[in-house]
């Protein structure tokens, strides 16, 4: 079946927000391993399930389910008979009002995105220039969609901790609320072509930006409003400017400014990882050494002894 969130992750978690799912969930026995609440009221969820009888009642939120572990041990069921059956990488999309009833006979995991009605009018109107009102999703149960099966391994193998990923997260949800409009909704379209650059005005605009907020939160949207464009647009036209993702370019900016910081040694090393964005010690540590190879004190040591 398809099902929902896990331990809350970088931000705290407002049960109440996604609470008609999550509640139905846990009263069929699903344990969530992890949660991370995202930009604009999204939230991420990784649940297990063993065993269990599920019915959704007309939520008030919208939620994709992707099947990561298993899945052929759970059915939807109509009037008491199994109409589809899971399997890995199954794709569910419940709309906000839609009801669906569940049972579980064995073990399986899936990873919900929990959003609504805004995200989709959002999308809508950015993306497509498209009147919000028009863009109603379609249910779906258990189907075949490669691509979002793909990025659900995707956020299954992602540390959701890890504060380089942050904006990573939040750019992969944005693409898949995109992939949700385009092919499970009555716009029934491709996203469209983007091409060009940013020009250079926005480029040196966006780069001042990003280095004096580096220790601040930033979001795909975020970055996007600075040069007013829609977060589909902003992130292609980024990539074609600057050879990379908006999260690599920052998380590069972030790492290149904790290096220099560095060499200066009345900087303690905590300071310098808040000053760089990241959450502790221990996180900023973890990242530097996967970049450069090396601990952020040894490398201090390198070059200042």
């Amino acid at each position: 079946m398809a099902h929902e969130p896990r331990n809350p992750a970088p931000s705290a978690h407002d049960p109440d927000r996604h609470s008609d799912i999550i509640d139905a969930l846990r009263a069929a026995g699903a344990a969530p391993r992890r949660m991370l609440e995202l930009s604009q009221g999204r939230a991420l969820a990784l649940w297990h399930n063993q065993q269990g009888e599920a019915r959704y009642e007309r939520p008030r939120h919208h939620a994709l389910s992707i099947y990561t572990r298993a899945g052929e041990h759970t059915s939807r069921q109509v009037n008491g008979h199994a109409v589809s059956k899971g399997f890995p990488g199954a794709v569910c999309l419940f709309p906000e009002g839609s009801q669906s009833s569940w049972r579980i006979t064995g073990p399986f995991e899936f990873i919900h995105l929990y959003f609504n009605d805004l995200d989709i009018r959002r999308i809508a109107g950015q993306t497509w220039d498209r009147e919000p009102d028009t863009v109603q999703l379609s249910e779906r149960y258990q189907i075949e969609d490669p691509l979002m099966a793909q990025a659900g391994q995707m956020l299954d193998l992602t540390d959701w901790q890890a504060p380089e990923q942050a904006l990573a997260l939040d750019h992969l949800t944005q693409w898949l609320m995109i992939q949700i409009v385009s092919r499970h909704s009555a716009v029934n379209a491709p996203p469209p072509e983007v091409t060009g650059q940013l020009a250079r005005p926005q480029r040196q605009r966006l780069q001042e930006r990003i280095h004096a907020s580096l220790d601040q939160p930033l979001t795909l949207e975020t970055m996007a409003g600075w040069v007013n464009l829609s977060p589909y647009h902003f992130a292609r036209l980024f990539r074609a400017s600057f050879g990379c993702a908006p999260y690599q370019y920052v998380q590069e900016q972030r790492l290149t400014r904790a290096r220099e910081l560095l060499r200066q040694r009345h900087h303690k090393i905590t300071t310098i990882a808040l000053t760089c964005g990241f959450g502790d010690h221990s996180q900023f540590t973890r990242a530097f050494r996967k970049r450069f190879g090396i601990t952020p004190s040894a490398y201090r040591a390198s070059k200042t002894s």
